[in-house]
């Protein structure tokens, strides 16, 4: 029976996350967060339960739980970004920065959910190509149709969104990093976002050139600094000199950089993409 009651004493709660598991002791399990301490210590911290798959309890009881973030993998899955007006729900998130997005009619007869319907798809744009996958809205204004008269002119509708874009599962900077310092790149396109435009505008990019040759790149100089990946630019369209890593799997990769209002990806293939393969295949079977 003493020996029971040390491993109650002793025994850890297992916290599951996406990318690792923790030894902690649950304090508390709320509506939107988790409250723990690590083990030996009296600190309490909070995380949001959206970021947690389950809990396994010292007890042995498991608690499962169902995230309502989505995995964004490129500005093509910008649909899938999280809006949310609880703070609690980005306890624990990497911020990636602010998010501000307008829409305003076209006449004083615009429908008032088209053109906010309108604002939120570029305030999730924007999230996406920052490399977030959740807003946090911390401001939304709404402005009906105003008609004029013969003194006042009228207004049409306008709907304002500002807030913070999160990222629930950023990538893994020391696997990144030496993937990207050990792999060749052609550029593949890029993409632009003006807050006064009215979606990205998107710029394909020949991956190989006249005679046939593939334009491959390399990233020799890739660094981490608070807790973000760079890269030291080194093609024609970058507008500075560091570039924010912003995913990388085994076939893609994406870089982005903020200038002001504007904000570009450009997107890179590896040389294990199904088109690259492809398209070297193609050009050796041409030579031959």
């Amino acid at each position: 029976m003493s020996s029971l009651l040390t491993y109650a004493q002793n025994a850890a709660d297992k916290l599951y996350l996406p990318d690792e598991t923790m030894e902690v002791t649950i304090e508390e399990v709320g509506t939107n967060v988790i409250k723990y301490r690590h083990l030996g210590e009296q600190a309490t911290y909070e995380i949001s339960k959206n970021r947690v798959n389950k809990i396994q309890f010292a007890s042995g009881r498991e608690e499962v739980f169902r995230s309502a973030f989505n995995e964004v993998h490129s500005i093509d899955d910008y649909q899938k970004v999280y809006i949310t007006y609880v703070p609690e729900d980005v306890k624990g998130l990497l911020a990636k920065g602010e998010v501000f997005a307008k829409a305003t009619g076209v006449t004083t007869l615009s429908s008032i959910n088209n053109v906010k319907n309108r604002a939120v798809k570029k305030a999730k744009i924007e999230a996406a190509m920052l490399g977030a996958n959740v807003i946090y809205v911390g401001n939304m204004f709404q402005r009906g149709n105003q008609y004029g008269s013969e003194e006042t002119p009228g207004n049409s509708t306008m709907t304002s969104i500002s807030g913070m874009a999160y990222n629930s599962n950023p990538i893994n900077i020391p696997k990144t990093k030496d993937w990207i310092e050990n792999q060749k790149f052609t550029y593949s396109h890029s993409y632009k976002l003006n807050r006064n435009a009215w979606d990205a505008k998107i710029d394909a990019k020949p991956i190989y050139d006249e005679k046939g040759n593939i334009n491959f790149l390399t990233f020799e100089q890739v660094f981490e600094r608070d807790g973000k990946l760079f890269v030291e630019a080194n093609f024609r369209d970058a507008r500075g000199k560091e570039l924010e890593v912003i995913r990388a799997d085994n076939e893609q990769l994406i870089l982005m950089e903020r200038n002001g209002k504007t904000i570009y990806n450009y997107l890179f293939l590896s040389e294990n993409e199904a088109r690259v393969i492809n398209a070297k295949k193609a050009f050796s079977t041409a030579k031959y």
